[in-house]
């Protein structure tokens, strides 16, 4: 029997990934050589195995492992039409959904596919948006038809049997960390000086990119800190709002920088702050890892997915969401108080330890594709009804 594996997500463009990856043996985007990796290995077991990515430019390409990679020109939330087209030609026998995308979902069970839905999403956010953007969704996840679903760690789990999808379908799943707090001694306060900040991440609003630079300027009186913002998004938005703010001299715009530089540039930073408001649908952001990793002390908002991984004084400074007031004064405690910098530092290791999860990406896909007795015990071993994981 042919069997053609075919993974949908609404953006990422795999084609650059892996001529980045030929290049210079780098990734901007944690996550994508393994992903690369992962498909080689797929593609091997399958007749073909390929990559869809709805908002990537149009293209179907062979990568010499094998693996296809394709793009559909159009982003399947606002218009699933090219997505489609493009998943019929591929004819998929086993299709994973990599969102909450629900057309392409439906597609897949009206063609009786076998079906999965891999998230890395939050469903915390206000009732009424959550109830108006997945009120469908929970219904559409526990058809019998959808034999995996999965979320990016254990809180954004959570949060899907909260909506109403079953426990017993959801797992928690995460990437493999080839780096840990175990590579680096626990830093200490530096001597007087400018403080450096560093962010990573989307450029937008509910990354709360405004209350960070708020917080520099609301503290300029006082002392020096400076911030570099590394990624993409509404970059001349945020550089006027430094300006009319009047510390345009000590926000500093990176742009995209590749995630084998993002740690170099956490450990030569004095904090690293992750602001995200709640409205932002972070499932489990990999800052949180590399910010942990590096040993730099973190300064994170109070969003849901952080929940219980953080603890405030101990392993990081949490402050409210949306407040720059809070955010500043954080910051403050933090340069004010080097014992309190150091343990921050020391405890690292503990809260990276707490946000690990057992159930990688690739070995999930495997398992379920495999489909053996013996897989779907495992799998069925580390849904959320099975307990928590370990």
């Amino acid at each position: 029997m042919t069997r053609r594996l075919l993974i949908v997500h609404s953006a990422g463009d795999f084609r650059e990934a892996w001529r980045l990856r030929e290049q210079s043996g780098g990734e901007v985007y944690y996550g994508h050589s393994y992903i690369l990796d992962e498909l080689a290995r797929m593609a091997a077991t399958f007749d073909e195995a390929g990559y869809l990515a709805g908002s990537a430019p149009v293209y179907d390409e062979r990568l010499p492992s094998g693996a296809r990679v394709l793009g559909a020109g159009a982003d399947p939330y606002a218009d699933p039409a090219p997505t489609l087209a493009a998943m019929a030609r591929f004819a998929p026998t086993h299709l994973i959904v990599h969102g909450p995308i629900a057309p392409l979902l439906r597609w897949g069970l009206q063609n009786q596919l076998e079906v999965g839905c891999v998230l890395a999403d939050s469903f915390h956010i206000d009732p009424v948006r959550r109830w108006l953007r997945h009120r469908g969704l929970p219904r559409l996840l526990n058809d019998p038809g959808i034999t995996l679903v999965g979320n990016h760690g254990v809180n954004a789990a959570r949060g899907l049997v909260d909506l109403g999808v079953r426990p017993d379908k959801v797992i928690a799943w995460d990437f493999p960390h080839a780096r840990s707090p175990a590579d680096f001694a626990p830093r200490q306060l530096g001597p007087a000086g400018p403080r450096r900040l560093f962010y990573a991440g989307l450029i937008v609003r509910s990354k709360g990119v405004g209350e960070l630079i708020r917080a520099v300027a609301r503290l300029k009186p006082t002392r020096d800190v400076r911030v570099s913002i590394a990624g993409a998004g509404r970059v001349d938005a945020y550089r006027n709002l430094a300006r009319r703010l009047g510390v345009a001299d000590r926000v500093e715009f990176l742009g995209l920088v590749p995630n084998t530089q993002v740690l170099e540039h956490m450990r030569q930073a004095d904090a690293v702050v992750v602001p995200s408001r709640h409205a932002f649908p972070e499932g489990l952001p990999l800052t949180l890892y590399e910010a942990l990793t590096s040993r730099t002390p973190l300064i994170a908002s109070d969003h849901p997915m952080f929940r219980g991984h953080l603890r405030d004084g101990e392993s990081a400074l949490v402050f409210p969401a949306g407040n720059a007031r809070a955010l500043a004064a954080a910051i403050e405690r933090l340069f004010d108080d080097a014992a309190l910098y150091e343990r921050l530092s020391r405890h690292a290791a503990d809260a990276w330890q707490r946000m690990q999860c057992p159930v990688k990406w690739g070995t999930m896909i495997e398992r379920w594709t495999r489909g053996d007795p013996s897989d779907l015990a495992w799998l069925r071993s580390h849904a959320l009804d099975a307990g928590e994981p370990q």
